[in-house]
């Protein structure tokens, strides 16, 4: 098969070696390429020192002195750029220097390289493991290559996540063997590891991976008291994990709704209670989860945007409208607001969805339906859509203090169950009513 590579990524391999140095593609673009995928990134490795690099290209950014790499930029492309890892000692032998390179690479699907005539170097078995759907180290030397970087071990869960594949039988000893060096790793990168395991198209097998490996327990500990954790409830089929894992691959892969689904029901162990029937319950286990939920992300560090969200979500999982009607519904657009609604009715479904199959969610969809009513319409639902406020209050002598806002969270309530209440006049006449119990 002919492989054909970018534009901008040709010139930098032309540039390269119309210096003398050799130069190929390696990494995840050339397994993208072998597996018909379409690259995002593209990694060069060459015979040039850092140096030698800057000096070929108008415009480079240095990445780190210590694996050698500049990143180029050609146009609007970058393109990392990286002297050759191939022994010292093997002298002028390019396919022995690239052969060494590659054997240093993570898994062998990524330890492929291409030169610019589209020929494929695959000394380590990386195209027989995509037909075999495997995540493998070169010469099984998964140890010494989680040793160099222990986020790899998340990265092949991650790979075997995204792309479907299993974990060679030496990967899993190599993996709990090296987890405490996971420590030496930075929050940061742990979390980006998790993040793109929770918006793959099939998460939970990677969130099931992370627990037989040992993972989960190492970077994820307040996850696992789920792990197992039985309901002993009719109304799910399964323990606290199981279900969690089956909401989240009821929702959308978008970052923040996923991880409300992995998180909703993280307090339900330390909420539990049995009653007198052998039936466990959760009483503001919502409550438990929103906290634990927001303690858990601040730890990895989440922006503060992602924690308000995900938090909230958590915490209204249990506020079902089993009889909504506009006054609910608006009720709960103003408690949790428009940017998060939606994703909490989807949340919510997903829920039902993943506990017993008896469960009736079209409650549900009538509250949507409500929602999309009072959106289009621009119906009132909050203070600010009121027609008086604060100054007109005031104006009529109100003090200005809390009774204030009190007043006018009456007149909202009024509103909230009959619209044709929101007329200046019939509010005012409400607002003088009120001034005596104020």
């Amino acid at each position: 098969m002919q492989y054909i590579l970018p534009q901008h990524v040709e010139y930098v391999l032309d540039r390269l070696r119309s210096q003398g140095f050799k130069a190929v593609v390696v990494g995840g673009a050339v397994r993208d390429l072998v597996m018909q995928l379409k690259p995002r990134d593209f990694d060069v490795v060459c015979t040039a020192q850092p140096s030698q690099i800057k000096a070929l290209f108008e415009r480079s950014i240095p990445l780190g002195e210590k694996y050698g790499t500049v990143r180029v930029m050609v146009q609007e492309h970058g393109v990392e750029v990286s002297s050759c890892r191939g022994c010292p000692g093997l002298g002028l032998d390019w396919e022995a220097i690239l052969k060494a390179d590659l054997l240093c690479r993570d898994f062998t699907i990524n330890a492929m390289a291409l030169d610019g005539s589209g020929r494929l170097y695959d000394p380590w078995g990386g195209q027989e493991d995509i037909v075999r759907r495997l995540i493998r180290a070169p010469e099984n030397q998964a140890e010494e290559r989680f040793s160099e970087d222990p986020l790899r071990i998340l990265r092949a869960i991650r790979l075997a996540t995204v792309l479907g594949y299993d974990l060679d039988r030496s990967l899993i000893p190599a993996i709990r063997k090296c987890l405490p060096l996971l420590e030496q790793v930075a929050v940061e990168r742990i979390r980006g590891e998790l993040e793109a395991i929770l918006v793959s198209e099939h998460p939970a097998r990677g969130l099931r991976l992370m627990v037989a490996s040992g993972v989960m327990q190492e970077c994820f500990p307040e996850l696992m008291v789920m792990v197992g954790f039985e309901q002993h409830n009719p109304a799910h089929i399964n323990d606290v994990f199981n279900h969690s894992l089956a909401v989240v691959e009821g929702v959308p892969p978008q970052l923040e709704i996923r991880l409300a689904a992995l998180l909703h029901d993280i307090g339900k162990p330390a909420t539990f209670t049995m009653d007198s029937n052998g039936v466990g319950h959760f009483y503001h286990h919502q409550e438990e989860s929103q906290r634990q939920t927001i303690q858990l992300l601040n730890r990895l560090k989440f922006s503060r945007v992602v924690i308000d969200k995900v938090s909230t979500l958590v915490g209204n999982h249990m506020y079902w409208l089993k009889r909504p009607d506009r006054e609910t519904v608006s009720r709960l657009l103003l408690q949790v607001g428009e940017e998060n609604l939606p994703d909490l009715f989807t949340l919510q479904k997903a829920d039902i969805q993943g506990s017993a199959s008896f469960h009736d969610s079209s409650f549900i969809d009538q509250a949507k339906a409500i929602y999309q009513h009072i959106k289009e319409n621009n119906i009132p639902i909050s203070i600010k859509d009121l027609q008086v406020d604060g100054n007109d209050l005031l104006a009529m002598g109100y003090p200005p203090d809390a009774r204030l806002g009190q007043a006018l969270q009456h007149l909202l309530d009024m509103v909230l169950k009959d619209l044709d209440e929101n007329k200046r006049e019939r509010l005012l006449e409400a607002a003088r009513r009120l001034m005596p119990d104020l």
